[in-house]
């Protein structure tokens, strides 16, 4: 129900787009199933027409309209007595009021076989088509026209419908009499005449059957009453009636060929006779209900009860279809009986060939596309456009989902993997040819940019891992810029070759300036050796010298600081001296003043005292002549008195000079002090001086020495470096020489090689003598050449 009503709402949704979104017959443009958009045309075409001399014509509107349809196909075909109501019931499966058209004349509207030109969609890839045929029993045909018709439709439709008037009996029955010739108007293989096939041979071809009973008007029940379904009736009326032998085997035929069958009934539509001669003018709305719903019941029957056309469980897709009919049209009109089995082998054919010539286009398009106009590249790249190329043809190859186990689909199978690998030794050819131009082309532009530019530059390279470094950037933008199977060929055959060629040129050019290194080096080595020993004699000398002036200078400073600290102890010394006999004779005359003032004391005490007497004498007068006596004394005293006064006086002048002369003295000694200080302060500064020059000096010498000892490690560490360059030259030269004899193994091995080849072809039957000769000639030349 559900399939039904999506189908009825998809032909809802034509019906309301119908003759605006499509163009007339005449303005389609034919369309192969290749294409993504399908052109349908909203109306009736005529797919087979027969002419009055019986011969079938496929028409091209439709046979474009049929080959549009990819995936499944299912074939709705509807036959019976003209003027019998075929087409309304197609219009209404279409969901149309007008649609094939409906006549109210006796004469049948429909000529030959015709189909709706827009299929009705009832899945993703699910379609169906209908195919409206001319009324049966025509006075304007021929039984024979009648029995290609009828024929034609059985063998195209996957659901048949057999319309008729009225109840089934034995008029009804003997309407289908066409279903007795079919066995002899279809074979299912092609059979010698003696070979007689049975009718239930056809029925796995045979399509669906539903017998539509229009105008109906009994009840549906059985011989006792009760209530029985469409189908029942169906075939209680084909059961054997006893003492009718013909049409009993006509009943036995029906059921042996239709052996999925089914019954519909349908009341008149109008009651009456004019609004019936004018059906297609009325409303749907206006018509019997029970006739509407009986209508509709019919419609959810059929569509329910699709299947996809198939022969042998092989899907028919539109265009195989087309093929079919073409087939069968082909065997009608030569007057043979029309073999199912041949017609589908050859269907078959036809449509795996077409399939082989679109899937080898899908192959080559994409592989144009995507390989072609991208070489070089990759072989993983171009394997992996391939496959998907590849995924893509065996798609469309696979598309109509032939048997696998057919022989003739194995073969075209076989035939496109032929094609197909054809195309890929093609494309692989243009891009090992494109990869090997694009790759010498490129592999010549970055050896002449960055490595024999350089080259033709001496001392551009100083080492083998500067080249190496050059061609390690060389490899990385050939590889950058460059894709293909012959991108490793290139490397290791042209580019290997140059790498060799810029090692030798290198190390020829590295040799030659290692000898004259080398040379230059030893001769510098000799130089320097010859300066050193030269540095060394003046640098004794020159310490001797030093050491000599040094030792006489210091022995000098030594003299005269050892005479300065004499003369210095001596200063100190008389200063002492002077400075003991000052303090004494001080003393001395600090204790001659102090005698003196006591002395003096006495006297003034005594002449007091005698004073004093001599006043006391002078007031007694003349006491007595003693007197006179003591008096004398007296003066005595007083001269002696001043006789020592005088003295005491002469000693103090005495004293006096002695200070003054002490003065003197000390006067001089304080400025022997200063001229000791100015002395002493003066050798200090000297022996400072000598000193200093002396340390500078020592510090010069030192700085000298330093100065000589850098140099002499200075070329000592070139005298090293030299020495280890010419280690390094050695050893490269013994490389070389290793080198050199392995290369000289590998000729000698090659040279054996060819010996041993040319001695195989010569044991070879009508291969030696003479014809060795100029292969023995290069090969001899080939390997001079290497040992040169």
């Amino acid at each position: 129900c559900l399939l039904a009503q999506v189908a009825l709402g998809d032909l809802a949704a034509q019906r309301s787009s119908a003759g605006r979104a499509y163009a007339p017959p005449t303005a389609m443009a034919t369309s192969g199933g290749a294409q993504n958009e399908s052109i349908y045309y909203s109306g009736a075409l005529q797919l087979i027409s027969i002419d009055d001399n019986g011969k079938c014509h496929m028409q091209e509107n439709a046979v474009s309209i049929l080959s549009q349809i990819q995936g499944k196909l299912a074939v709705v075909g509807i036959a019976g007595l003209y003027r019998t109501g075929k087409s309304f019931l197609l219009n209404r499966l279409l969901g149309l009021q007008d649609g094939f058209e409906i006549g109210p004349s006796v004469n049948p509207c429909t000529k030959g076989l015709w189909i709706w030109g827009q299929p009705v969609q009832l899945a993703a890839d699910y379609h169906c088509i209908l195919i409206d045929t001319e009324g049966l029993g025509s006075t304007q045909r021929t039984a024979s026209c009648d029995m290609q018709i009828f024929s034609l439709c059985i063998l195209l439709s996957s659901y048949f419908i057999y319309n008729s008037m009225g109840a089934i009996d034995e008029q009804a029955i003997d309407d289908l009499h066409l279903v007795l010739h079919l066995a002899k108007h279809i074979h299912v293989k092609s059979k010698k005449a003696q070979e007689a096939e049975k009718s239930s041979d056809l029925s796995s071809y045979f399509p669906s059957f539903l017998w539509v009973l229009r105008d109906f008007h009994l009840r549906l029940v059985d011989g006792q009453g009760a209530a029985i379904s469409e189908k029942d009736y169906l075939d209680n009326a084909l059961k054997p009636l006893p003492g009718q032998e013909e049409k009993n085997k006509l009943r036995e035929v029906i059921k042996d060929l239709f052996r999925d069958r089914d019954c519909a009934t349908i009341v008149r539509p109008v009651a009456e006779e004019s609004d019936l001669r004018n059906i297609q003018r009325l409303p749907y709305e206006s018509l019997r209900p029970q006739f509407r719903t009986q209508v509709e019941t019919f419609v959810k029957k059929v569509y329910m009860s699709l299947k996809p056309k198939k022969i042998d469980g092989q899907v028919v897709t539109g265009a195989m279809l087309v093929s079919l009919a073409t087939e069968y049209c082909k065997a009608i009109n030569n007057s043979v009986v029309p073999t199912i089995q041949s017609a589908w082998t050859s269907v078959v054919q036809h449509q795996l060939r077409l399939c082989l010539k679109d899937a080898v286009q899908v192959y080559r398009s994409q592989m144009n596309d995507k390989a072609m106009q991208h070489l070089p590249m990759d072989e993983e790249q171009l394997r992996d456009l391939h496959k998907a190329a590849k995924a893509e043809a065996l798609k469309v190859f696979l598309a109509p989902k032939f048997e696998s186990n057919d022989a003739k689909f194995r073969e075209y199978r076989a035939e496109l993997a032929s094609r197909i690998k054809q195309l890929l030794d093609h494309v692989k050819a243009e891009n090992m040819s494109t990869s090997q131009r694009q790759c010498e082309r490129f592999a010549k532009e970055l050896y002449s940019r960055q490595i024999e530019n350089k080259l033709n530059v001496k001392g551009s390279y100083q080492n083998f891992e500067q080249l190496l470094q050059d061609w390690e950037q060389v490899r990385k933008a050939y590889f950058q810029q460059t894709a293909g199977p012959a991108q490793v060929e290139v490397m290791s055959s042209w580019l290997f070759q140059r790498m060799t060629e810029s090692a030798q040129r290198l190390w020829d050019e590295v040799r030659g300036s290692h000898e004259e290194r080398h040379v230059g080096l030893q001769r510098k080595l000799a130089e320097a050796e010859a300066r050193s020993v030269n540095v060394r004699e003046v640098m004794d000398n020159e310490r001797s010298k030093q050491s000599d002036s040094l030792e006489v200078a210091k022995r000098q400073w030594l003299a005269e600081r050892i005479e300065m600290e004499r003369q210095l102890e001596d200063a100190k010394r008389s200063l002492e001296e002077v400075s003991l006999r000052a303090s004494r004779e001080k003393a001395q005359l600090v204790d001659s003043e102090r005698t003196v003032r006591e002395q003096m004391k006495m006297l003034q005490e005594r002449l007091a005292s005698s004073a004093a007497e001599s006043r006391r004498v002078g007031a007694a007068g003349l006491e007595g002549a003693s007197g006179g006596g003591d008096v004398g004394g007296l003066r005595d005293a007083m001269v002696a008195m001043m006789a020592e006064v005088k003295g005491i006086g002469m000693d103090k002048k005495q004293l006096e000079m002695k200070a003054e002369h002490e003065k003197q003295l000390i006067g001089l000694e304080r400025k022997f002090q200063r001229q000791l200080m100015d002395a002493r302060r003066k050798n200090e500064g000297l022996i400072e001086s000598l000193r200093q020059t002396y340390e500078d000096e020592v510090d010069g010498l030192k700085t000298y020495r330093s100065e000589l000892i850098a140099r002499s490690k200075d070329l000592e560490r070139e005298l090293e470096r030299a020495r280890g360059e010419a280690e390094v030259l050695k050893q490269r030269v013994a490389a070389a020489e290793n080198e050199k004899a392995l290369q000289k193994r590998f000729v000698d091995n090659a040279q054996r090689q060819s010996e041993l080849v040319a001695a195989f072809l010569e044991r070879v039957p009508g291969r030696g003598g003479k014809d060795l000769q100029p292969v023995r000639e290069e090969l001899g030349a080939l390997t001079g050449g290497a040992l040169d």
